[in-house]
């Protein structure tokens, strides 16, 4: 029953702040944890109601098993999962930490697990970061459930309630907004709060289609955030209770949009197979569903995939699909998909070009995407100008001049944007300027390298 004080006390701490969200005394947590000892140990632990505020404090149980004690009736007051270590305790064992890598049958368990995965990532912001790795194959039993619909919908609902579903979806795309323009690392923190007081509340309510929805669109969004600071094992699972959120509301379109995200994602962490898996199983699920411009978005990351297999008959078909899609678009759709436009198109089949070693092709295309992207869309911008600049330097004869214009461009408008992506993606084009010693370039290092030093601080 005996405590140690923290090595370096916090003046909340986290067991402090659940508590509080728990709206639970000092004097019936300690109760509570007496009872569940005699229930699950058949001790009598004698905890008083002055431990517990030895534990608002900050100091943390010595005994392991009263960590795990805490942690559990912690849980159950909360309605989500908490462990000893998301209270900064050491509990009796070290537990693989899997939550959020499968996905639930039941709508109120989708619920909790996000609530319980939200809620962590708020309290520890590298939570999944450090020894925690990005698993290709965890992908594969949402996808299968979200193909084969085993997954239960929500039925007998009543009607959307005011606020509630729309209130979501427009602060996502307030969000959303200012991630296209400044990137993500200023928002994250709020998203993540906003997710998880609106999936919290959402358990005192009967499900609804609209509200899960809704909440599936925050949830991917939030995963975009997380994978775009480099914390790809985060994002995962955001992605996967995402789809489970999308295939509870029966939103099709949506499952396919997070299907995308995921084959992204694969794509980016070098898993090119699983990449075009996942893009093909985006197609399979939402494509007769889709509206024109959701279809091209599907056709834009299925196009992604293929060009990075290598199988560049299959990608141009795709491409010429995805262009036939966006010039039947009508405006009409999701508001989640209302960003895509032409200048996506044209940059993505200058992306796709650039790797199937068409460079001139891919010079063309991203030349005529500057005159088609909103200027508000700092980040997509950036990471054209930059493939652009690449695309100069991989031809026969490296155009250079055109290279450093374009590297220029990208690195004017990554200034005002926050995003690993982009600067992984300067620091690709600082490896190939390399290879070109001259003073042009060295100053374009030079104007780079703020940006350059936070990709390699990532």
């Amino acid at each position: 029953m005996s405590n140690t004080p923290p090595e370096n006390p916090a003046p909340t701490s986290p067991f402090a702040r659940l508590l509080r969200e728990a709206g639970v005394s000092d004097t019936r947590f300690a109760c509570q944890v007496n009872a569940r000892a005699r229930q699950q140990r058949q001790i009598e632990l004698g905890l008083a109601r002055t431990t517990v505020g030895h534990w608002r404090r900050g100091m943390r149980p010595r005994d392991p098993m009263v960590a795990e004690l805490a942690a559990a009736e912690m849980s159950a007051a909360l309605g989500y999962p908490v462990l000893p270590a998301d209270l900064g305790w050491r509990g009796e064992s070290y537990r693989h930490d899997d939550l959020g890598l499968s996905g639930a049958n039941a709508p109120v368990e989708t619920l909790r697990t996000l609530a319980g995965l939200s809620g962590r990532d708020m309290r520890r912001r590298d939570l999944l970061q450090d020894g925690t790795a990005f698993i290709a194959s965890a992908f594969a039993e949402p996808v299968l459930s979200s193909l084969t619909g085993v997954v239960d919908r929500i039925v007998g609902a009543p009607p959307p309630a005011a606020g509630g579903g729309a209130l979501i979806r427009d602060v996502t795309e307030t969000f959303r907004t200012l991630d296209a323009k400044f990137g993500g690392s200023e928002i994250r923190a709020q998203a993540v709060s906003f997710l998880h007081d609106q999936t919290r509340a959402a358990r005192d309510n009967r499900p609804n289609p609209d509200l899960f929805s809704a909440l599936a669109e925050l949830t991917q969004f939030c995963g975009w955030l997380a994978q775009d600071s480099r914390r790809e094992a985060l994002a995962q699972r955001y992605y996967i209770q995402a789809l489970s959120l999308a295939e509870h509301a029966d939103d099709a379109m949506l499952a396919g949009r997070i299907l995308s995200g995921m084959s992204d994602q694969a794509a980016q962490l070098g898993h090119p197979r699983q990449s075009l898996a996942l893009a093909r199983a985006a197609l399979r699920r939402s494509l007769t569903h889709s509206t024109s411009a959701v279809r091209a978005m599907l056709y834009d990351k299925n196009a992604w995939a293929l060009a990075r297999n290598g199988d560049e008959a299959g990608c141009r078909r795709a491409l010429d699909k995805m262009d036939e899609a966006i010039a039947r678009d009508d405006g009409a759709g999701p508001s989640w998909a209302g960003h895509y436009n032409a200048g996506d198109a044209a940059e993505c089949r200058g992306h796709c070009l650039r790797l199937l070693e068409r460079p001139r092709e891919a010079v063309d295309r991203l030349v005529e995407a500057r005159a088609l992207q909103g200027a508000a869309r700092a980040r997509t911008r950036s990471y054209a100008e930059a493939d652009l600049a690449l695309a100069y330097l991989s031809g026969p004869v490296a155009e250079l001049e055109g290279a450093l214009e374009a590297g220029y461009r990208a690195v004017s408008v990554a200034g005002q944007v926050s995003s690993q992506r982009i600067a992984r993606k300067l620091a690709e084009l600082d490896g190939a300027l390399s290879k070109h010693p001259t003073v042009a370039v060295r100053e374009w290092r030079e104007q780079a390298r703020p940006l350059l030093q936070s990709a390699s601080a990532a």
